[in-house]
């Protein structure tokens, strides 16, 4: 069958920012006046439905901002759960490609462009023989990827997967680097990009880290622990860059408080003392764990601070490990985010290039 001209973007690990680079690229594109697609042909579970049905959200995301109007089962025919071994034992590989090759279909009816996000990594699902490599080989794609720089590690990953993605006989066009922290941006830049080029990677972006992207909201972390929210509801969107769990003395806590802004405090509803103490600093939300209700004197200083009180069940240990496996993530009511995502793009990136990459005809 014919194939639509297609940009396969995969990564080197989990939480590089693919999905925002995805995001950005389509909504720049789409600004040029080309019909952009977009396909993720396995997804992983994030939520699921009441009936027990695996969602991807990153895929729900991708079909409303671009107004695809598409069933969820076309955006994103496969997805997996988190223990998927036994489920995909079952089924013949070719019985799932069968499924994707009919979704892909449906999906780049029409369109100019065609967007294919991967997994985290580029050799997730090789055992079913659906790995990322194995899939942009058969939808004649052309395949960037995207690498979170963070550590000096990153140039070895990109290499390590471009030999990956060649063996399949997929074209790999290149590489974004992202979410690069600020103190290290101009040694990525002078260093890393000057090594990738030497091994024939193009760096077609170098993306600085940014917290208005990758920090989780207050709404996120109530979505995830539950609990209640006892005042300053309207601040549900406030952004958390750090947490801090307040387990010390009333004295020592004040300084130790200082040292963050924009933070999640972490303590017990009985901790009055430690309570007011943090809502003298700059905070993003308290957390109050044991179902344990503060003092009023509590809550009326979080609603002259306008800071939100989430009180949760859990202890605060446990609290504290659900909220180490949080991530920002950018849902469809994220304005603010869906836009960073192509603002960043069109600063950042040499998006332009990588269109007439994909689209040689230009």
């Amino acid at each position: 069958m014919a194939r639509v001209p297609s940009l396969f973007v995969v990564s080197t690990e989990g939480y590089a920012g693919k999905t925002a680079v995805c995001l950005g690229l389509a909504l720049k594109m789409r600004e040029k006046g080309y019909k952009v697609g977009y396909f993720r042909p396995i997804g992983l579970e994030m939520i699921r439905t009441p009936n027990g049905k695996p969602i991807d959200e990153d895929a729900i995301l991708m079909n409303e901002v671009l107004e695809l109007k598409l069933p969820q089962e076309t955006i994103v025919p496969l997805t997996l759960r988190s223990r998927f071994l036994e489920e995909c034992s079952k089924v013949e590989p070719k019985i799932y490609l069968e499924r994707i090759e009919r979704a892909y279909a449906k999906a780049s009816e029409g369109k100019d462009i065609l967007i294919i996000e991967g997994l985290n990594r580029v050799e997730d699902c090789t055992f079913m023989e659906l790995s990322a490599p194995i899939l942009a080989k058969k939808f004649e794609s052309k395949v960037l990827i995207v690498s979170r720089a963070a550590t000096d590690t990153v140039v070895d990953l990109i290499l390590r997967d471009k030999k990956c993605i060649q063996a399949e006989g997929a074209p790999c066009i290149g590489t974004i680097l992202n979410y690069v922290p600020r103190q290290i941006l101009e040694k990525v830049k002078e260093i890393a990009v000057s090594i990738l080029e030497k091994h024939n990677v193009k760096v077609w972006g170098v993306i600085p880290e940014d917290v208005r992207l990758t920090a989780p909201t207050v709404r996120e972390i109530h979505e995830k622990l539950g609990g209640e929210i006892l005042v300053r509801e309207d601040k549900l969107d406030n952004l958390i860059e750090d947490f801090l769990v307040g387990a010390m003395t009333a004295e020592s806590s004040l300084k130790y408080f200082r040292r963050t802004v924009n933070k999640a405090v972490i303590t017990g509803g009985d901790r009055a003392d430690l309570a007011l103490a943090a809502l003298e600093t700059s905070m993003s939300v308290l957390i109050l764990t044991g179902n344990l209700y503060p003092s009023v004197k509590v809550l009326v200083r979080a609603e002259e601070q306008g800071v939100p009180v989430l009180l949760v069940p859990y202890d605060t240990y446990t609290t504290v490990q659900y909220l180490s496996k949080i991530a920002g993530r950018i849902k469809p009511r994220d304005t603010k985010k869906i836009e960073l995502t192509k603002q960043f793009i069109e600063t950042y990136v040499n998006w332009e290039g990588i269109l007439k990459t994909v689209l040689p005809n230009l």
